[in-house]
């Protein structure tokens, strides 16, 4: 799907085209071969880079071709079936911007709904507020990530714990490496765009991407933080589970042994030999006083070693 998008200093409002003006808004939305083609021959886009764009490993950087710039992005998508980030494309030409994404994703929605103060005609402001719209994606959802994790790290100290809960930790920790295989290539992308080379940079655009750049690192440092956290927390929790099933091993290997002493001593007075107290009809309560008696005595050997 393409949908045209425009807007200029005199009419601030967003509008929605049905062909493009210069200075406009391109968004593409899980393009067809056909809109692939279309935007390769009308506008004279690369053909192969923008089939890279809907490549849902592609990782984030940045190249040119015939004087169009092209950012390669991931934003923030965990609600994915394979992977915790999605690509997107932002492609600056002289005329026009495009955007090239995957799926149907809300991440622009913000400047889609005229939420944020730009104007279309302004190509580089226009981009920045993209990335930082990127990074907002990042943000929101370490936020959540965070809120998880204390829950977890509660419920472990409690000792409730379970598999699932386990496997949640297992399932953030990918997130949280993907999240990091993202942002650490786009914050080579900030740097990179520092520099002047690929966009026409004012002094106002240098001082917005020193914000994303910064606030790429800090989102780096955070996502590391979380990962270390739910790292310790699983090596905790086999700990946790290797101490248990110890114990249990212990405990069942005692029982075992209490249960021998009665086994061994009514086997003895089982025989068919001639054995003491065989006549006597206070045989069964000696026998019972002894089997009692030895094990009292292994269950205090026991406590006194820490066996139990």
């Amino acid at each position: 799907m393409v949908q045209i998008y425009y807007s200029r200093a005199r009419e601030r409002a967003l509008q929605i085209l049905d062909t493009p003006r210069v200075g406009s808004w391109i968004a593409v939305t899980n393009p067809s071969e056909k809109e692939l083609d279309m935007l390769s021959d009308t506008y004279g886009l690369d053909r192969d880079t923008l089939e890279d764009a809907i490549d849902i490993y592609e990782a984030p950087r940045i190249e040119t071709y015939q004087g169009a710039v092209y950012l390669f992005t991931r934003y923030c998508h965990p609600e994915g079936v394979e992977i915790a980030t999605e690509p997107l494309l932002i492609v600056y030409t002289n005329d026009y911007i495009f955007t090239l994404s995957r799926i149907d994703t809300t991440i622009l929605d913000r400047l889609i709904h005229d939420q944020l103060e730009f104007v279309t005609t302004q190509k580089t402001k226009t981009v920045l507020w993209m990335l930082d719209e990127i990074n907002k994606s990042y943000e929101k959802h370490l936020t959540k990530v965070a809120r998880r994790v204390l829950q977890l790290r509660a419920e472990l100290r409690q000792s409730r714990l379970s598999a699932k809960e386990f496997v949640r930790i297992i399932e953030l920790e990918e997130d949280l490496n993907e999240f990091l295989s993202a942002l650490q290539p786009q914050s080579l992308l900030f740097n990179a765009l520092l520099g002047g080379k690929y966009l026409r940079l004012y002094e106002d655009d240098r001082d917005m991407i020193e914000d994303i750049e910064r606030s790429t690192g800090e989102l780096i440092g955070q996502v590391q933080g979380r990962l270390r956290t739910l790292v310790n927390m699983r090596q905790a929790y086999d700990a946790i589970a290797t101490t248990n099933l110890n114990a249990t091993f212990k405990r069942l290997t005692s029982i075992a042994i209490f249960l021998t002493i009665p086994t061994i001593v009514g086997g003895l007075w089982g025989m068919n030999v001639a054995v003491p107290f065989a006549n006597n009809q206070y045989a069964f309560a000696f026998v019972l006083a002894i089997v009692l008696g030895l094990s009292a005595l292994a269950v205090l050997i026991f406590r006194k070693n820490k066996w139990l």
